[in-house]
């Protein structure tokens, strides 16, 4: 029996649309879930941001474009079905760089909604579906407290601070608290430049995000002359403190690996 795969947009929005069509599919089709997977547009930087995923013989692709409405109505079910630390388990693993994602979640939304108590779904560690979701999380997770202890602020000329990443993972939205929490009379705004997208916050007002942007290479280098003496003295302050005799650069890349530096002052 052919399986039926609905490809989906790489967002929370875009999997969880997927979702919900795979799930009217199961049930209109009288198939099941079984005959229905998920797979996720990925973006390839090599191949000048296009999409891509793998195909498979005896399969029926069908393309899922994003779709607020249906989305809503899955979270509503999530919520009200398993709750909130289960939902927020599965945003978590959504927000991942793996191409399998969305066929994970999928499988452990039906597991769970299959339960008399979806809450515990995620206690079904057993299950090769709940366990990878598991993974996802925890490599999402690692990679968020990772960003919020190496991001770095420049201060421009206007007096905006930007800060640029290039996550593994789709984070960003994850840093947008953290950090309005601790500059609320700041303007910032915090660039992914994997994903092209910006997270923004105007002083005392609450942060928001936009897609498909492109930073001004030009302004984003025209940092204020205070940051520029700071940055400076920052340098200066890493240099004196090192002790050459007891240098481990090891260590070093352990605790702060090479995939987070060129975007930091200290290391430019």
């Amino acid at each position: 029996m052919e399986i039926v795969v609905f490809v989906c947009e790489d967002s929370i929005e875009g999997i969880l649309t997927g979702v919900y069509d795979a799930w009217c599919e199961a049930l209109s089709s009288g198939k099941g879930h079984a005959h229905c997977r998920l797979a996720v547009k990925m973006r390839s930087a090599s191949a000048g941001g296009t999409d891509f995923f793998n195909l498979e013989l005896f399969c029926i692709y069908r393309d899922t474009p994003s779709d607020t409405e249906k989305a809503e109505k899955v979270i509503r079910t999530l919520r009200r079905r398993l709750g909130e630390e289960a939902y927020e388990f599965l945003c978590y693993a959504m927000a991942s760089h793996e191409p399998d994602k969305a066929e994970a979640v999928y499988k452990t939304i039906v597991a769970g909604l299959s339960m008399r108590q979806g809450s515990r779904v995620m206690d079904k560690v057993t299950d090769p579906y709940v366990a990878r979701c598991f993974d996802l999380k925890r490599n999402v997770g690692c990679e968020i407290h990772r960003e919020l202890e190496f991001l770095r602020f420049q201060e421009l000329e206007n007096g905006v601070l930007l800060a640029k990443i290039h996550p593994k993972n789709d984070v960003l939205m994850y840093l947008g608290p953290h950090f309005s929490d601790r500059l609320p009379l700041e303007n910032f705004l915090i660039y992914d430049m994997n994903r092209r997208k910006a997270l923004f916050h105007e002083k005392e007002k609450d942060w928001y995000m936009m897609d498909a942007i492109e930073l001004h290479g030009e302004i984003a280098g025209r940092i204020s002359t205070e940051e520029e003496y700071y940055q400076d003295l920052f340098r200066m302050f890493c240099r004196t403190i090192a002790i050459e005799s007891r240098e481990n650069r090891s260590l070093q890349r352990q605790f702060l690996p090479l995939y987070f530096r060129d975007v930091m002052p200290e290391f430019a």
